[in-house]
């Protein structure tokens, strides 16, 4: 059974999501998503075309997506915020025929002077490259553009019903593109299809079930189609809100069920101990999804938590997205010493041990491949390093790769460093990742070693823009010029002694992170 199936079993008119004070319902998702999908056909989308989808996580993603299944349109999910040449090289990759672009970024593009001042101004900037024969469908708010672009809301009024001949997307189809990470090198797009979509949903809606979820806040869309299917109505909410106004929200709403990265329950957390108060009551059930959950996250969560809310922590990958799944009082009470427990594996998903400790996954959830491969093995090697104790649950006891998780996000040193050295100046570089308690999450630290004079505006200007430019996802919080110290008899940087120096700068912790 597709997501639009189980859509239209449940009640029409019962709350499906609610935004900024506007409730759509069951109906009206279906009624508007199945006219974008007619519009979208009526402007010339067939099944199999490609769109790449850069908009801001509100309703109007949601009902993009439903659309697309309904259209057999398949989107690729490219964060806008990467930089232009990485982008560039994405869409090489996926050569896509459409885009569903915010009409501000649209903006932006066109004027180059609004863009200069706009970078000069925003921490975290945002552009869409111009990008010529790619048909534009602009989202977000009426904005004066003069290039050639169809405004979203004009494919939602089209009026005659969508051609019944390509519903449902079929299981095996290739749905939804996904970037781990990326750099102006191979990008790696991880293809699911729909039916590996549909049991990831599925597998998370089962967690969800039960009279106490009865509504879900979140700002990540994918968790709205998680709520969704799972019959819940769901809040989004801003993410950018102060830890007060969320407060107001949980209570005002009623929310009973919370699902975000660890990370993003650190202002609320901090909060109610600093005033010496609990989350409110209402609440029933928080998940955990989306980055590593660490004992020491859930001890400073347990003091600030009302004794009946469940805990819930989900163990997954871009290319699985669930694996395993665990009580979260279960995880704070059991020893590090033996490792991090991740849990039991959900139902259909097959764990093995490698030779050299790898954990490998096979699972109905599993990826397609690679968008830049022509297939996959049968068994995922995760990258991590673990072992299955004698009671079936999952224990992870490190990383087999290179790679910093920072938020929701899997930062490859060796996919960024070869870019970063080709910056003028730049003799070479090196990533490592350092995990703050403070924030529990982890915090990325570039060391650089050059050969002439080069300024740490002037390297981060390089990295957000123009040929060097990486994802702003992977944009270091500090930044070192200093020797790189090498070993082994190919002087490789020597990554060890590199975190030990940085453990011994302990003010960098006191301060604000400079991105």
């Amino acid at each position: 059974m597709t997501l639009i199936d189980l859509l239209r079993q449940r009640p029409p008119e019962t709350p499906a999501l609610v935004e900024a004070g506007n409730t759509l319902t069951i109906s009206a998702l279906l009624a508007q998503s199945e006219r974008l999908a007619a519009g979208l056909q009526a402007l010339g989308v067939r099944p199999g075309d490609t769109a790449v989808l850069a908009t801001q996580p509100n309703a109007g993603f949601v009902k993009i997506v439903y659309a697309a299944l309904l259209c057999g349109l398949r989107l690729a999910i490219i964060d806008p915020g990467m930089g232009r040449d990485n982008y560039r090289e994405k869409l090489r990759q996926l050569q896509p025929q459409w885009a569903f672009v915010d009409s501000r970024l649209l903006l932006l593009q066109e004027h180059p002077v609004l863009r200069s001042l706009y970078f000069r101004l925003s921490k975290n900037g945002m552009y869409f490259p111009a990008t010529p024969g790619l048909h534009m469908i602009s989202t977000g708010p009426w904005m004066p553009l003069f290039q050639q672009h169809t405004p979203l809301r004009r494919l939602e009024e089209y009026a005659p019903p969508i051609s019944r001949a390509v519903v449902p997307l079929p299981p095996e189809a290739a749905f939804m593109i996904t970037y781990t990470s990326g750099t102006t090198g191979v990008p790696k797009g991880v293809v699911h299809t729909a039916g590996a979509l549909q049991d990831s949903i599925s597998q998370i809606s089962a967690l969800l079930g039960g009279g106490h979820n009865q509504r879900l806040a979140t700002h990540l869309p994918h968790f709205v189609l998680i709520g969704l299917n799972a019959g819940v109505e769901v809040y989004l909410w801003k993410y950018a809100d102060s830890p007060t106004e969320k407060l107001q929200f949980i209570r005002k709403h009623q929310i009973t069920t919370l699902f975000s990265p660890p990370c993003d329950y650190l202002p609320l957390i901090e909060y109610c101990a600093q005033n010496d108060c609990l989350l409110p009551d209402c609440l029933q059930h928080l998940f955990f999804g989306s980055a590593p959950v660490y004992r020491s996250f859930l001890e400073r969560l347990l003091p600030v938590l009302p004794e009946h809310v469940r805990l819930t922590c989900l163990y997954g990958m871009t290319e699985n997205l669930v694996v395993a799944t665990i009580d979260g009082r279960e995880k704070a009470a059991y020893p590090t010493s033996t490792g991090d427990i991740l849990g039991r594996p959900v139902p259909g998903v097959e764990l093995r041990i490698a030779p050299d400790g790898e954990i490998l996954v096979r699972s109905p959830q599993l990826f397609e491949r690679y968008l830049h491969l022509a297939g996959r093995d049968a068994w995922h090697a995760s990258g991590d390093l673990g072992y299955i104790a004698p009671d079936g649950r999952l224990v992870l006891t490190g990383r087999k790769k290179d790679m910093i998780i920072r938020r929701n996000f899997n930062l490859y040193p060796g996919l960024y460093e070869p870019t970063i050295n080709r910056i003028s100046g730049v003799t070479e570089c090196a990533f490592i990742g350092v995990y703050d308690e403070k924030k529990q999450d982890e915090c990325v630290v570039l060391f650089v070693e050059t050969y002439a004079p080069l300024t740490e505006p002037a390297l981060r200007r390089a990295l957000e823009s123009g040929a060097c430019s990486i994802d702003q996802e992977a944009w270091p919080d500090y930044i070192y010029f200093e020797k790189l110290p090498r070993s082994g008899r190919q002087s490789k940087v020597d990554k060890a002694t590199l975190r030990k120096r940085f453990s011994e700068k302990p003010e960098v912790f006191q301060v604000s992170s400079p991105v």
